[in-house]
């Protein structure tokens, strides 16, 4: 069933217009009539609502009936990504809202080869972004459309994790002592895992890491590609906090 989210004041006198790409997607690709069904997922509900009328620009459509199910996990994850080269990224954000993680930071390191000087193309980097996380969302029936943030740099990072009061875990493919599971024997509410880009981090974000209180740990004996290594060890948070269940 098609999912179309929206905010809770959208909804008004028990209907909903559908606009904007949604409503084209659901004429256009769907063939939608007048009768059928989609889910409107707003921050608070999920409901069940019959289309009633298909117009030019919206599609209306009436609400039949709350829906009382929650897909959401009961942590927090934000994976903060290294910018990877090519369409790494779209991958990366699609497979781990698929698995539930809550938001996304992309992050300029020393090691990151893509540039993005200009601030156009930066913007569109971030709408192709969102606009994969809210596709994901609707594919595996997400409450939520996960968040993508602004890019950041180390620095502005490590200032932000300063003032978080969250476990904050670094895969580094040279650490070979402090395990994963160790840093989940107790588990939190927020997560913040941070992945390098191709080529990991300099020593010297590691140590500034280590200074906002991150937990440097190792993924296992193999080395893991950066579109690998969020998604594993995001799997590992989930099962370790009963969230795989």
């Amino acid at each position: 069933m098609f999912r179309y989210f929206c905010a809770d004041d959208n909804i008004k006198n028990n209907t909903v217009k559908v606009i904007g790409g949604d409503a084209k997607h659901l004429k256009t690709i769907l063939r939608a009539e007048e009768g059928q069904f989609i889910s409107v997922v707003t921050e608070s509900s999920e409901f069940k609502a019959e289309i009633i009328e298909i117009d030019k620009d919206e599609i209306m459509c009436e609400i039949v009936e709350k829906i009382n199910i929650n897909n959401e996990s009961k942590i927090n994850i934000t994976l903060v990504q290294g910018i990877p080269k090519q369409t790494k990224m779209e991958t990366i954000i699609q497979q781990n809202v698929e698995l539930g993680v809550k938001s996304f930071i992309p992050l300029i390191t020393e090691r990151t080869v893509v540039k993005l000087n200009d601030k156009d193309r930066e913007q569109k980097k971030l709408d192709r972004w969102r606009k994969i996380a809210k596709e994901s969302s609707k594919q595996s029936k997400r409450n939520i459309i996960p968040t993508v943030e602004e890019i950041v740099t180390v620095k502005e990072l490590v200032e932000r994790l300063k003032n978080e009061d969250a476990e904050i875990i670094v895969p580094y493919e040279l650490e070979d002592m402090k395990i994963l599971k160790d840093v989940l024997s107790i588990t939190k509410q927020d997560y913040y895992i941070i992945i390098g880009p191709e080529g990991g981090f300099d020593i010297k974000e590691i140590e500034m890491f280590k200074e906002a209180g991150a937990h440097i740990v190792t993924l296992g004996k193999r080395i893991l590609r950066t579109e690998t290594a969020g998604v594993v060890a995001s799997s590992v948070v989930m099962y370790a906090c009963n969230e795989m269940e």
